[in-house]
């Protein structure tokens, strides 16, 4: 594979990076719309030096004169595009469907040429921007990711040759411990499995909240049929797992893929105490094969257990 083709992550990104959004849980029945804006917790963003961007995390972004939903658009702005955060507007709002505050930004155009400055809803604005080869076609697709309205970790991924408005294709994913929560939604960890490594280029979303003992690992994947040039492809759930870590019952997993052979190993090792306190470990080993984006599993193996005093 040449260069070319091999995945680029555009942000350096620090292990503690994350994008958050969360609300308190509604009792059953009662209307979302009257969710008291404080009940919201987000990711807040600082203003940023010179080098230091954050992301347009959705397709056709207004970029607007006055901090407002009806504010006059300075232009409209494609997903991906890098924005540097001036100020914070100190007020929270709700727009649409979302609660945020409006950041004032400044936009380069990738030839250098114009700068601009306006304003943006938080909701759009996302630290997580990767570029490159996701589908094997040989050009350069871009991917971000964003917390939905309804409090998911949305995925998109933009096929820069294809006329908007159908040039992005999403998927969304679960936040892990939503059935055990008092809050919706959750935190995204996000980094890129290069195609040497996994088979093809695959984006990698943890989740682990901090009030509840699961987490997971959700891929997503990015295929065209045929790898067909200049046409919109489909964002896939490739794999998900998951984990729990409540001692003394713990589930953990790892996962090491085979590229050359278009799959990839998940090794599951569970942790409990039998009635007379000892600690039961067993470990199952489960295969999956690639095909159309997706693994599926197609061996796993008996559990082996092992008895600890």
């Amino acid at each position: 594979m040449t260069p070319a083709l091999l995945l680029s992550l555009v942000l350096t990104q620090s292990p503690e990076l994350e994008l958050h959004y969360t609300a308190t849980s509604l009792q059953e029945g009662a209307d979302p719309a009257k969710r008291a804006l404080d009940s919201y917790d987000f990711t807040q963003f600082e203003p940023s030096g010179k080098t230091e961007h954050l992301y347009v995390g959705v397709d056709e972004a207004n970029l607007r004169q006055t901090a407002a939903a009806d504010g006059a658009v300075v232009t409209t702005l494609p997903l991906g595009a890098a924005v540097r955060v001036l100020e914070r507007a100190p007020e929270r709002l709700k727009v649409g469907e979302y609660v945020n505050h409006w950041y004032h930004v400044e936009y380069v155009d990738p030839q250098g040429n114009k700068v601009l400055t306006g304003w943006l809803f938080g909701n759009t604005l996302t630290p997580f921007r990767f570029e490159g080869d996701f589908d094997n076609d040989g050009e350069q697709e871009v991917a971000t990711v964003v917390m939905s309205n309804d409090f998911k970790i949305r995925v998109r991924v933009l096929e820069p040759n294809v006329k908007p408005p159908r040039r992005v294709s999403s998927v969304d994913i679960v936040p892990a411990g939503q059935a055990y929560m008092s809050v919706d939604g959750g935190a995204a960890k996000v980094t890129l499995v290069p195609a040497k490594t996994a088979g093809l280029a695959l984006v990698q979303v943890d989740s682990a909240p901090e009030a509840c003992s699961d987490y997971s690992t959700t891929y997503v994947s990015y295929t065209v049929p045929g790898n067909k040039k200049g046409v919109l492809g489909k964002a896939k759930l490739a794999l998900e797992v998951s984990g729990l870590s409540d001692p003394p019952n713990i589930s953990s997993y790892k996962v090491t893929f085979q590229p050359k052979q278009q799959g990839l190993t998940v090794v599951r090792t569970n942790s409990e105490e039998d009635e007379s306190g000892k600690e039961v470990k067993t470990t199952e080993r489960t295969k999956y094969k690639l095909a159309d984006g997706v693994f599926s599993e197609v061996k796993a193996s008996g559990a082996m257990a092992e008895t600890k005093p």
